[in-house]
């Protein structure tokens, strides 16, 4: 328990009045020293009887990292007491961006409040992908006269988890991209099924001819039934060399306090981005491109695997949050990511694309996802409808690759594999094994 700047100087006038009593001997002084030391005693008095309040911090969703959210606090305890929060923000985590009312200081938010009164929030932007805890608190309770304050320390813990930044890929990338679902498509509209007799509205050319003579009826051929979108494999790593500077996700809030000042001053993702971060920043920018066009995407990272798709990209984005950095995992896949200390590889279709630098941008996830449901359930409704419109129109930044490697590179714009016909025809002696 301590005296505010108001309690110091009720405490100045009236030792100053005792004293001036004292050597002057005036009476009249006590009309000063009385009322002074009545309003010390009622507040210390009322800070004794205050009990711990009881702090509850409601967090947004998940979001990209370099996104501002919103954390609100709950003060319960005795009602109308007025009190100061400080919570605490680790290392990648920043307070008060220019233009908020939120007040930073020695790494916490600060904000005023009343225990028993409503709610507060204050304003945040995760500058690093991962889980960073928010906590504790300590609440600053004061009397009801201001003289005096007493801290609490209310150890109330809860875990900010902040997504890869999301660029968009050139269209050139997107378009291999949705070349290699359709390609899959058409391959797999060749494994047959079975035979059924003829409806009214099937294809004449799934017809069998052969079998349709030897039943003396229109046969047709069924093809195995493809209830999933095309699915698209990507694997992530980080290069031989660069996997111990890749770090950790999860010791992210080590880096220290100068080097995350400087990226939330204008740095952006490349700032304090270790190569496991460039890594999860373009895993993350390739799984939502192929959500976004309507396909599904299995992730190995290595760390482990997940899956996304359209309605479904957060569990892809949860595992990136917090995957370390390591060796692509071994075993193929339709795209390949590769990050080094310098940018990222990102390799699709036989050819290799540079890119120097961040990958991921501040874009929230509404955006890069092109306006899907985002609701506080942590089930977003990404669109399935196909296009070419990029992010960027929306306040996205388009990602074009700076280097092209000897592999070659699409143009942004351009290029890439044309889309095969889905559904190729099989030859007139129908499927092979059926006579």
């Amino acid at each position: 328990m301590r005296p505010t700047r108001r309690g110091y100087v009720v405490v100045a006038v009236v030792v100053g009045a005792v004293a001036a009593g004292a050597v002057f001997g005036a009476r009249a002084l006590d009309a000063v020293v009385l009322p002074g030391v009545v309003a010390l005693a009622a507040a210390v008095l009322q800070l004794r009887r205050a009990s711990v309040p009881a702090v509850n911090r409601t967090l947004p969703p998940a979001e990209t990292a370099g996104v501002e959210r919103t954390i609100t606090l709950s003060l319960d305890g005795d009602s109308g007491v007025p009190a100061t929060v400080r919570d605490r923000l680790p290392a990648g985590v920043a307070a008060a961006p220019p233009g908020s009312e939120t007040r930073e200081a020695a790494g916490h938010a600060v904000v005023d409040a009343a225990i028993g009164g409503a709610d507060v929030s204050y304003t945040i932007v995760p500058r690093r992908r991962g889980a960073h805890e928010i906590g504790p608190a300590t609440v600053v309770v004061t009397d009801v006269l201001g003289l005096l304050q007493r801290p609490f320390v209310v150890d109330t813990r809860d875990t900010l988890v902040a997504y890869p930044r999301i660029g968009t890929l050139p269209a050139g990338v997107r378009a291999a991209l949705r070349a290699a679902s359709v390609s899959r498509d058409a391959a797999q509209r060749d494994e047959f099924d079975d035979l059924r007799e003829y409806v009214r509205g099937d294809a004449l050319r799934d017809v069998h001819w052969k079998s349709s003579a030897r039943h003396d009826r229109l046969m047709v051929m069924e093809f195995a039934d493809r209830s999933d979108p095309d699915r698209v494999t990507v694997a992530a790593g980080v290069a031989e060399g660069a996997a111990v500077a890749g770090g950790d996700a999860k010791n992210a809030d080590a880096v220290a306090d100068d080097t995350v000042r400087a990226t939330a001053a204008g740095d952006g993702a490349g700032g304090a981005a270790t190569p496991a971060d460039r890594m999860a920043d373009a895993a993350a920018t390739v799984c939502v491109s192929v959500v976004r066009d309507g396909g599904a995407v299995s992730l190995t990272t290595p760390s482990g695997r997940a899956e996304a798709s359209p309605g479904r990209v957060r569990p892809a984005l949860d595992h990136l949050a917090g995957a370390s950095g390591g060796r692509v995992p071994a075993g193929d896949a339709d795209v390949v990511v590769v990050a080094d200390a310098e940018g990222v590889v990102v390799r699709l279709d036989g050819r290799e694309h540079r890119f120097e630098g961040a990958v991921g941008d501040a874009t929230s996830l509404r955006t890069a996802t092109e306006g899907s449901d985002e609701t506080g359930t942590g089930r977003p409704h990404d669109p399935e409808a196909p296009g070419d419109a990029e992010p960027a129109a929306a306040g996205g930044r388009a990602i074009a690759p700076d280097h092209a490697t000897d592999g070659g590179v699409f143009p942004d714009g351009g290029g890439g594999a044309a889309d095969g016909e889905s559904g190729a025809r099989v030859g007139a002696d129908g499927p092979e094994g059926i006579e």
